[in-house]
């Protein structure tokens, strides 16, 4: 169809991002429209080659600025849906981080999880306020009818106790040290200082989280324990956890998948503790070595706090036994404005919120006549980068990277990739939860020329429907 639109949805990180955004992809694949969903760093090569009406990006960040910049010379509108959207200690924090990181001018079309950040980015100015939206986040569509129906079984049965970490800065999966991960914070926004605190208070709660996971597991011998490392984090520094009969270290699935299986969830500043509340599983936190800097309240106020060791045994011993004090004053409360502030709503249509704003934006461009403003050129490296993807094509401009690159990049491109099968499995089951029959199924982009195929990296997936 020569008016299809057409719209690329960038995966940041497959483990957390990838369920959701199928949702997302087959919502506007149902309403017609052409979907790619584009791995992060394969963007620069698939994005411009596929000229679509629309990218969604994950975030804007000044490591992405250039390709923004890129994209709108292009004549390809911008949207963002913040794969990070409650980062920072506030909704307030979190605007003026996003309106510090630049480019937010450029953007056509700005999707927050939440109301708080809506309120927050008017009063910061963030972002023009006819592109701003509170749709809330496809992958939390998972917690409500029907899309719960699609989160897949864990693998180790049901009924453990789920302990989610949270420790990328210090226990980074994808860099050796963590100074790389203070300067991607000061990159964020964040003063050095606050960096340095925040990443020394982390290394603390790291090595304690650890201890006390090893010494639940030996105390609740008769118990299943699942350790579930942020996708960020090294998930080899819990191998003594791991050692234990009755313990299990993984990665795989969706936070949303471990916590459905779960009889009580234990974490520290951990935002899986508000997602824990979606699915009616109680999470506890430990609170006795949390700090100041390293403190989220969001997950803080949902949570029953452990004030030590013994608390939490005495916690997980009631929950095991499913006599559980009744909840604080305010916490039920606390709950539900927490939930709408963050996340607009847990009803399974956030997006479908999402695939509206996307496509009415799209259709104003199309019935707008006055000229669009010039957008600024990419700096002067990013100018060079993309004349050297255009040059190159895809292939020559991998090996030249692999071969003057660092092997901690491949490490990340590696750990955020994913195959068609992965797509297909994830589609199968939304088809099975959804209502209007129909079936969809993700192939790779590989151009359809000799000169779109060098192009492409081949490693994009466009959403079709099965007949």
């Amino acid at each position: 169809m020569p008016d299809q639109p057409h719209v690329c949805l960038i995966v940041d990180n497959p483990l957390r991002d990838l369920d959701g955004l199928v949702l997302l992809g087959r919502q506007l694949a149902a309403r017609g429209t052409k979907v790619t969903l584009v791995p992060m760093y394969e963007q620069g090569f698939d994005v411009p080659a596929l000229r679509p009406d629309l990218v969604l990006v994950n975030y804007t960040r000044p490591n992405n600025a250039d390709l923004i910049k890129t994209y709108k010379r292009a004549g390809i509108l911008v949207g963002v849906l913040d794969t990070e959207g409650i980062g920072g200690k506030s909704a307030d924090q979190f605007a003026e981080m996003v309106r510090g990181a630049g480019c937010t001018e450029l953007v056509d079309l700005y999707c927050v999880w939440g109301q708080a950040q809506h309120a927050a980015f008017l009063k910061h100015g963030t972002v023009a306020p006819e592109v701003l939206h509170a749709t809330g986040c496809p992958r939390y569509d998972f917690c409500a009818t029907p899309w719960r129906n699609a989160l897949p079984k864990p693998s180790v049965g049901s009924g453990y106790v789920l302990i989610n970490t949270n420790f990328p800065t210090v226990n980074p999966r994808f860099s050796n040290s963590s100074s790389h991960e203070e300067q991607a914070m000061v990159q964020a926004g964040f003063t050095r200082e606050f960096a340095r605190q925040f990443i020394a208070d982390a290394g603390r709660a790291y090595r304690a989280v650890l201890d006390t996971a090893i010494r639940l597991a030996r105390h609740f011998t008769d118990v299943q324990f699942v350790l579930r490392p942020h996708p960020f984090e090294n998930l080899r520094s819990y191998d003594s956890f791991a050692e234990l009969p009755n313990a299990h270290v993984l990665q795989s699935g969706t936070s949303l998948e471990w916590i459905s299986g779960a009889r009580l969830l234990i974490h520290q500043n951990c935002s899986t503790a508000i997602e824990a509340t979606m699915l009616d599983v109680e999470p506890l936190s430990m609170e006795w070595f949390n700090t100041p800097a390293l403190r989220l309240q969001a997950a803080t106020s949902v949570s029953r706090s452990a004030a030590s060791e013994a608390d939490l045994l005495d916690l997980v011993k009631q929950g095991l036994d499913d006599r559980l004090p009744p909840l604080a004053n305010g916490t039920n409360e606390a709950r539900r404005h927490i939930i709408s502030d963050l996340y607009t709503a847990v009803d399974g249509a956030s997006a479908s919120r999402v695939a509206d704003v996307v496509l009415r934006t799209i259709g104003a461009a199309r019935r707008r006549v006055r000229a669009a403003a010039p957008t600024p050129r990419p700096s002067a490296r990013g100018t060079v980068a993309g004349m050297v993807r255009r040059t190159l094509g895809y292939k020559a401009g991998a090996a030249l990277r692999r071969g003057y690159g660092s092997a901690e990049t491949d490490r990340r491109r590696a750990g955020k990739a994913f195959a068609p099968d992965t797509v297909n499995a994830v589609l199968q089951r939304i088809d099975a939860a959804s209502a209007d029959g129909r079936n969809f199924a993700a192939q790779r982009v590989t151009g359809s020329s000799w000169q779109a195929a060098r192009a492409v990296s081949g490693l994009s997936m466009q959403l079709t429907e099965a007949n």
